[in-house]
């Protein structure tokens, strides 16, 4: 606990960084390499709140040069890697993606990339995340929040001449941040991942240890190789045994934030594990473990965006590229700029933050502007892009509450997949002079009485508003020539441990309950629509496509990525066997019943297609973007006819 250099935190950061970058590469077998980036959070916090707290005892502290050692420390290196990525995205990302990556490099610079991370993401967890190569800017936006407020906070406890009300006062904020972040993560663990509040105590534990750690006992040589052990293990066990499945921050991220406090304390005189933390290739990696954690990412995630995987041997070549660039900004970025190339405080915050941060500002506008610079892929790729990014299309007619004819001719009524059916039908309802408007409750199938749950972080949640909502739509349907009901209807099949349907009969969760509720509310649902004199309309679902598959389209538009764009038809049959069971079932029982299958269209006899006369169909793995859609709806008519057309020629 002597001031100075201390080498075994060298260690304690290669080991941090090894974590994290090894789960980033896809090594199966570190699921819980995230917890890397908790341990810088203490080292960080022991580290920097030392430095305070002696300044502030030798009353020289100066908010001014705590910034510009900062500025020093970590602006340098990142501007580096911000230019390399914003020039590999140039070449690699589609225009939206692009427009993205722009705005997550500007803020994190501004340090506020993890509000927007939070707010634009799924989750740090989520599959898209993987290629948004900036993503692990969050963490370094986290903790220069912290040092906004930290060091104010110091100087308030410094004027407290108690030491009993000091360790109240330090103590009652670390339980207050710890209570936090156990309740909110439940509450929502996509935000509780990025933000400040639920990490907050994550660096005060490594500003505890700077507080206090003089003041605790010595240990024995014995003693101080149990503890850190013991705090290795409470690091390495959390990476081996977490996963993404895990409600994180919350209390898990405890465990290796207290197993790194107690190797700061006891690791450097620990007879084995000091040795081993102070070996010269730890040190070595700990000393760029701030560029390596710079550079990791952006190289995986620029690799998998344009290859649609990381494998073993991608991984592997993409450590050692970041291997190499990480020495070489240490060297000649990180080490000039703190130690050799002394710029005045003027020079510094003009060169170094304000005109660089203007700087990616204007880039920022200029690809704004520029809509991505779509031209880069050539005239033939616009059409593919602009598919690709185009949001479903709002098909809505407004019903007067008293008007006792049909206000249109056509409700097609669901969730989102209805919604991305709104384009395909509105092709369909048009070619036939037909009027057509749009329900839709995202997560709510429009089936009679039926309340779904998603199990969300280990809890269930639950739309009981559901049920409302088909008694209100289903007091309406009279006003309508065709009632189309569309939906995800594979969903429970594909997430049957995650997705769920209930009624108000059947409230337990289970499979054998969901298709039961499912059957039900298809039945219910159709002899409502027969008695109110409609015709039901009953779409077949689109198939899901594999993660790595349903954005193949965009990789086609790179110079060096030449798969197919077309996954086995055997799965989607699968997935999709029950809920056509029950269309069949109810097509057969009720003569009126209209059915209309997409994937005649989507699906061969062995394959199923991410594009329609070359146009991409997909937004994500199982939604459909409008450009897509509408193409559906245009070869659906060339190749099978327009089933409302026949319909009405039939009562004709």
């Amino acid at each position: 606990m002597k001031a100075g250099y201390l080498p075994h935190l060298d260690g304690l950061r290669a080991i941090a960084v090894g974590l994290v970058v090894l789960h980033h590469a896809g090594i199966t077998w570190i699921p819980g390499g995230f917890i890397g980036v908790d341990v810088f959070f203490v080292l960080s916090g022991y580290l920097i709140t030392g430095q305070i707290v002696k300044n502030l005892a030798e009353k020289r502290f100066s908010f001014k040069d705590f910034y510009q050692r900062r500025l020093r420390r970590l602006a340098p290196a990142y501007l580096a890697v911000a230019l390399v990525s914003l020039i590999a995205a140039y070449f690699i990302l589609l225009p939206q993606d692009f427009i993205y990556h722009c705005k997550v490099a500007a803020l994190a610079f501004l340090s506020l990339s993890n509000f927007y991370l939070a707010n634009t993401t799924g989750g740090y967890f989520a599959a898209a995340v993987e290629e948004i190569p900036l993503l692990h800017t969050w963490s370094l936006a986290v903790e220069e929040q912290y040092y906004l407020v930290w060091p104010v906070m110091l100087i308030a406890l410094s004027r407290i001449n108690s030491a009993r009300m000091k360790a109240v006062a330090l103590l009652g904020l670390f339980a207050l941040s710890v209570w936090f972040s156990v309740w909110y993560t439940p509450v929502n663990a996509e935000r509780a991942y990025y933000l400040l509040p639920t990490r907050f105590h994550e660096l005060l534990a490594g500003g505890l240890l700077a507080f206090y750690g003089a003041s605790l006992p010595r240990l024995k040589s014995w003693q101080q190789e149990l503890v850190s052990l013991t705090g290795l293990a409470m690091i390495i066990v959390p990476a081996l045994v977490y996963s993404s499945d895990t409600l994180f921050p919350s209390w898990r991220a405890l465990i290796p934030c207290l197993g790194t406090v107690m190797l700061v304390y006891a690791g450097q005189h620990a007879p084995l594990t000091g040795r081993f933390l102070t070996l010269k290739p730890m040190i070595g990696l700990g000393l760029i473990s701030y560029s390596l954690y710079l550079w990791h990412w952006p190289i995986f995630s620029f690799t998998q965006y344009a290859t649609g995987s990381l494998d073993v041997v991608k991984g592997a070549v993409g450590i050692a590229l970041a291997v190499l660039l990480s020495w070489l900004t240490w060297k000649f970025i990180e080490q000039p700029f703190r130690f050799k190339w002394h710029l005045s405080g003027k020079q510094l915050f003009r060169y170094v933050y304000v005109a660089p941060a203007v700087a990616l500002l204007v880039a920022l506008a200029v690809v704004r502007v520029g809509d991505g610079f779509i031209g880069r892929f050539g005239d033939d790729a616009v059409r593919a892009v602009e598919a690709m990014d185009s949001e479903p299309g709002k098909h809505r007619v407004d019903c007067p509450a008293g008007a006792s004819l049909p206000c249109a001719d056509i409700l097609l009524a669901g969730d989102s997949h209805a919604e991305h059916f709104g384009d395909f039908m509105s092709v369909l309802s048009s070619d036939a002079g037909l009027t057509l408007h749009v329900d839709m409750r995202a997560g709510c199938p429009a089936l009679w009485e039926i309340i779904p749950t998603y199990i969300k972080n280990g809890r269930p949640d639950t739309d009981y508003k559901c049920v409302d909502r088909s008694h209100a739509l289903y007091s309406q349907i009279h006003r309508y020539e065709y009632v189309v009901l569309a939906g995800y209807w594979s969903i429970a099949d594909l997430k049957p441990d995650r997705y769920f349907l209930s009624g108000p009969k059947n409230p337990d969760l289970s499979p054998a309950v969901t298709r039961k509720v499912m059957t039900r509310a298809f039945h219910d649902s159709v002899r409502r629509i027969v008695e109110a004199g409609s015709v039901p309309v009953l779409i077949r679902d689109n198939p899901t496509a594999p993660d790595e598959l349903f954005n193949c389209s965009r990789r086609k538009l790179l110079p060096f990525y030449d798969e197919p764009y077309e996954f086995p038809r055997e799965e989607m049959d699968e997935a999709h066997a029950y809920a056509n069971e029950l269309i069949d079932e109810l097509e057969a029982m009720h003569p009126e019943v209209m059915v209309i299958d997409p994937n005649a269209i989507i699906c061969a006899e062995d394959v199923c297609r991410t594009e329609l006369d070359g146009v991409p169909i997909y937004r994500d793995d199982d939604h459909l973007n409008r450009i897509g859609s509408e193409t559906l709806g245009e070869v659906y008519i060339r190749e099978l006819g327009n089933p409302f057309s026949e319909s009405v020629e039939e009562e004709l």
